[in-house]
């Protein structure tokens, strides 16, 4: 089995060795594509996919994780999904973002967005590629990690994500990381690489 490790906007797979590691320590082979935007990385993931038979853990970090999700709940051969401070809601993060005081790392990080190509921050867009637009019953399992002190998403969407895919009878863990931000830092990343490995021994390595 094989498992995609997806960055964040503006990141690159070099700044996510501490969510690569945990996959590869459980003897799977990682792959780790560069992209520049929600679409490009979409794109890529389907690409990847599409040429296969066999199945894939997902695991991605910020908007990684959101594509993680979304892909999890619009493709076949995913084993199970894992995201790391991912946003759930797309439009409400990014009116979340806009709701920043000036000059904060929220609206910093939406005027970032807003350089890219205008059509991918459209309502219509943003709803299109929204996981949780897409929960159903007898999704592959999942695997949500967010920390409290995130400041560019907020654990609220994460929160009803969660309740709303239990409700459906989904097989879906929440672990909440007391004090991290948005990027995991330290103490942070032992608990991640420990939720990670327990979550894919548990329900993706037989799936």
């Amino acid at each position: 089995m094989r498992a995609l490790a997806l960055h964040g906007f503006g990141s690159s797979p070099e700044k996510i060795n501490w969510l690569i590691g945990p996959l590869k320590s459980l003897n799977l082979e990682v792959i780790a594509p560069t992209y520049r935007d929600f679409e490009d990385g979409l794109n890529k993931v389907r690409e990847l996919l599409g040429g296969t038979n066999e199945k894939y853990i997902i695991a991605g970090h910020s908007m990684g994780g959101t594509i993680a999700l979304l892909t999890a709940s619009t493709m076949d051969r995913i084993a199970c999904a894992i995201s790391v401070s991912g946003p759930t809601d797309r439009l409400a993060q990014i009116r979340w973002l806009l709701s920043g005081e000036p000059g904060s790392i929220r609206r910093r990080t939406y005027e970032e967005l807003m350089k890219i190509d205008n059509r991918q921050v459209t309502e219509e867009f943003l709803m299109k590629t929204s996981p949780i637009n897409y929960l159903r019953p007898n999704l592959p399992p999942m695997l949500l990690i967010h920390g409290t002190n995130d400041e560019l998403v907020s654990i609220k969407q994460v929160e009803d994500y969660y309740e709303r895919a239990k409700s459906l009878g989904n097989v879906i863990e929440f672990v909440r990381v007391e004090g991290m931000p948005h990027t995991p830092r330290g103490k942070d990343i032992r608990v991640i690489a420990k939720a990670i490995e327990d979550f894919v021994r548990k329900y993706c390595l037989n799936a």
